[in-house]
């Protein structure tokens, strides 16, 4: 690996139902704001990514990225599952 895309945030210890931590995209932007330039996204939160569907589109995978504020998708975690 040439370069790591960080500082990374691990979204998992801030989702919950309240905004802006209920959304990918409220979540990413209020992350990017405070600096974080990635982010590992908790796969089993279901507010934040659909992960059978990204297994199986591309295009929701793209559309993901898009609502991401800026930030690089750097990992997918499952370690609190």
């Amino acid at each position: 690996m040439k370069t790591i895309k960080g500082p990374g945030l691990f979204l998992a210890q801030f989702v919950g139902p309240q905004a802006p931590f209920d959304s990918f995209g409220a979540i990413t932007a209020w992350a990017a704001d405070c600096g974080y330039l990635g982010v590992q996204v908790p796969s089993g939160a279901e507010a934040l990514i659909d992960l059978d569907l990204a297994a199986t589109s591309t295009t929701y995978c793209d559309d993901l990225q898009g609502q991401a504020n800026g930030l690089a998708i750097t990992e997918l975690s499952a370690h609190i599952q």
